[in-house]
């Protein structure tokens, strides 16, 4: 049973496939099979199983040192101070990874750490749920429970490989409770000699089973085409959906991470269809991240209150001083197999929307929110002022009067070769239009590669500027959050915009938008003009196929009006064209191989060793293991056949002295000794205990327990009442430590090791071929 609790653990691996990237199930496998040799070692003692979880804890803590915080431990296995220090680092820095990244995520050391950790706490409670207190149907549960990570994280659900190998893992556990639990009734005894009718009797069984699993499998496959309600991604869309509102203030889903998800996904289902009377649609805009932490950009909370609530027109967007002269009317209709929109996706800037619902706006940025849990598949209509402000009017744009310096804000520790290569790209700028259609085009001149799964990041390593300096290897989130940092450093207002592309155009004036649709893009603040978008991301069919670049980012030789001189930058740097390209190609760090993933170092160490590093050797160990748990197999399933059957031999009876006479032949087979087939149960005690080849006699308390087994057996035998006593089990102990203390020392180590009774060809001999019982 523990052995087969560990192939439903194993099994239960390829559930996270399609989440995770990379290498990332060596350390949990290790683990698991560690447990489980553990407990099906101790077991073999059949002590009191009571301590069998904290041994496989003590196994696990030994095994997690080196596999996982290396060069943290006594001795390079035993834990200490520094390993716990170490393992909360890594703990962190996995949860930074779930909740910035979307599936696939990158593996890092701590996201292996996190795996490990959660499949070796299942593996030991799997290991108790179905050895120790025999019930292996609660095992499911766990798997249950596994099987919910993929379906609430990704929208693509579970393929059917990963669904099947899953369950046949859990089936083979409960074959084998099942099988245990046969054999504890003891040995079958045929009631007749019609070989035929057995066989028909096991096919009929057969079919059952057969049976019984293609309707299950017919109908899992069957049912949710019948029920769409039943589709692989409720579960996603149910996770997805976690917007709540707190003391009027309201907090949704990351934007970013849910931006990583549609992205990510495999399916491009549509998300909206719309018709405009726009010839070139503006993007939809769903939220703006104003807030640069050092790590992520996020949003301020919105807040709602009566004069929020969307009706009549909506404030003038900043930087507006009155209404524009030409307006917009988008007309959207959401799909109803889309996740739910608590914020609207918007053309920029809206004046107004027509939506059924409790609807309320903030007045900073326009989007447009709700507290309630809005429908599925609902439409709406929406008013937008044209949003295409001339060339000359940015070029002429002065400083910021009607907007505060938090959207130039920035956290201390930002690498200092960013601003310097900020200062080289805008050094010749006369004016910020220039100075941010020059970071523009630095992004878009081709020195960066987009690429929905880029390498991971060096632990040792500031993610903007790896990004900036090193391998230039991102999507659309990269590049929106690093111009709108540089553009900050430039004295730029600017911010983050999510949302979608215009999408493609299906016929006249209309357009649909699809999952692969999401995008993200920087907004730059001008006085006269407001927000204005931006476009760093490649828009080709190496990167954002449906990205468009604005026109009036184009026009960056526009002279404008005479305005005070921004403070020197770096007098000695290069021409701002060629400087990040050859700094890029000059740096040895640079990412030639975007295959090549390098992954967190299991940070706090000293020398900081990578996951390249820092376990190259944990597969020869999964080899190892294998090799040992592969020698061990006849042992500990010779140990299996011995302990169920020790175990049916409580309830006595026919059965039990049956089993009790078979553990005995088995024994004699295992140590070498003769069992002849034509000899009734008291001969066999006869020789067995008076007969040894060299001279030898059976202890006379084993001899003694060997007759009282034979008596037993004969009983059940013959007798038509029979009555085999009570202390089977207590004799057959006595019987076989008896014999077995009675054979030499390479006899013994044989029948632990290479139990012959397990094999098909160690027939019992006849009674020709037998030493003859002296007395």
């Amino acid at each position: 049973m523990p052995l087969a609790a560990m192939v439903s653990m194993l099994a239960a691996l390829p559930l996270l496939g399609g989440l995770i990237r990379g290498d990332w199930w060596g350390p949990a496998a290790v683990l698991i099979v560690a447990v489980a040799v553990v407990s099906a070692l101790y077991r073999l003692t059949d002590r009191n199983a009571f301590p069998v979880p904290f041994l496989q804890l003590i196994v696990a803590a030994l095994l997690f040192t080196p596999i996982l915080a290396p060069g943290t431990g006594f001795l390079g296995i035993v834990p200490t101070a520094a390993t716990f220090e170490q393992t909360w680092t890594l703990f962190e820095q996995g949860v930074h990874s779930i909740n910035t990244s979307a599936p696939p995520v990158a593996a890092t050391n701590g996201l292996r750490m996190i795996i490990a950790l959660t499949f070796v706490v299942f593996a030991i409670t799997a290991d108790f749920l179905a050895v120790t207190a025999r019930c292996p149907g609660m095992v499911g549960g766990l798997l249950l429970a596994l099987m919910l990570v993929p379906l609430a994280v990704d929208g693509g659900g579970l393929t059917w490989g990963q669904a099947a190998v899953c369950a046949a893992g859990f089936l083979a556990l409960l074959a084998t409770d099942m099988w245990v639990r046969g054999r504890e009734w003891g040995v079958r005894v045929p009631s007749g000699h019609d070989p035929a009718g057995r066989f028909s009797a096991g096919a009929v069984q057969l079919g059952t089973v057969v049976a019984a699993a293609a309707t299950a499998i017919l109908l899992a496959l069957s049912l949710p085409l019948m029920m769409p309600s039943l589709r692989t991604d409720a579960f996603y869309t149910m996770a997805d959906g976690n917007q709540f509102a707190s003391n009027n203030s309201v907090t949704t889903t990351h934007p970013l991470v849910s931006l990583r998800r549609d992205l990510a996904s495999s399916s491009d289902r549509t998300v909206l269809t719309y018709r405009t009377d726009a010839e070139d649609p503006e993007y939809l805009r769903t939220f703006v991240l104003d807030e640069f932490d050092g790590e992520n950009w996020t949003m301020s909370p919105v807040h709602t209150d009566r004069d929020a609530r969307v009706g009549g027109d909506l404030p003038l967007p900043p930087g507006w001083s009155e209404e524009s002269d030409t307006s917009v009317t988008t007309r959207v209709s959401l799909d109803s197999d889309a996740p739910r929109m608590e914020f609207l996706p918007l053309p920029y800037p809206a004046r107004t929307v027509e939506v059924s619902g409790d609807w309320y706006v903030d007045p900073d940025t326009l989007m447009v929110f709700t507290t309630d849990t809005p429908p599925t598949g609902f439409n709406f209509v929406v008013e937008s002022a044209e949003n295409q402000p001339d060339a000359q009017d940015l070029a002429n744009a002065g400083a910021p009067r009607s907007l505060p310096n938090d959207y130039l804000r920035l956290p201390n520790g930002i690498d200092d070769r960013v601003q310097e290569l900020t200062d080289s790209l805008t050094a010749n700028a006369d004016s910020a239009y220039a100075r941010a259609t020059a970071l523009q085009d630095f992004f878009t001149g081709g020195a960066f590669t987009y690429d929905l799964s880029p390498p991971a990041t060096p632990s040792d390593a500031d993610p903007l500027s790896h990004f900036l300096l090193d391998d230039r290897i991102g999507y659309c989130e990269q590049f929106a959050g690093a111009m709108a940092i540089m553009a900050r450093q430039a004295d730029i207002p600017a911010r983050v915009a999510v949302g979608y592309t215009a999408g493609q155009q299906v016929g006249e004036g209309r357009w649909s938008v699809a999952v692969s649709d999401a995008h993200a893009w920087p907004e730059l603040y001008f006085e006269g003009s407001g927000w204005v978008r931006f476009e760093p991301t490649p828009a080709s069919s190496q990167g954002q196929g449906s990205a468009t670049v604005p026109d009036y980012t184009s026009g960056a030789d526009v002279e404008p009006e005479p305005v005070p001189e921004p403070e020197p930058t770096d007098p000695s740097g290069p021409e701002p064209s060629e400087s990040p390209t050859e700094e890029s190609s000059a740096s040895p760090e640079a990412s030639d191989s975007p295959e090549d993933e390098p992954t967190e170092e299991a940070g706090g160490t000293a020398g900081g060793s990578t996951s390249s590093n820092a376990m190259p050797w944990w597969p020869a160990l999964v080899g190892v293991i294998a090799a040992l748990l592969l020698l061990a197999a006849p042992a500990l399933t010779r140990a299996l056949i011995r302990g169920s059957r020790r175990a049916a031999l409580a309830s006595g009876g026919v059965a039990g002295a049956h089993t009790a006479w078979r553990e005995l032949r088995d024994t004699c087979l295992d140590l070498g000794l003769d069992w002849v087939l034509t000899e009734s149960p008291r001969a066999t005690a006869a020789r067995l205990g008076s007969f040894r080849e060299d001279g030898s006699v059976l202890p006379g308390e084993a001899h003694a327990a060997i007759w009282r087994l034979a008596r037993a057996e004969e009983a059940a035998r013959y007798a038509p009442d029979p009555e085999t006593g009570t202390q089977m089990a207590a004799d057959l102990a006595t019987a076989t430590a008896g014999l077995s203390a009675n054979a030499s020392g390479s006899d013994r180590w044989r029948a632990l090791l290479l139990p012959r009774s397990l094999a098909p060809w160690q027939r019992p001999r006849t009674a020709a071929e037998a030493v003859p019982a002296t007395s």
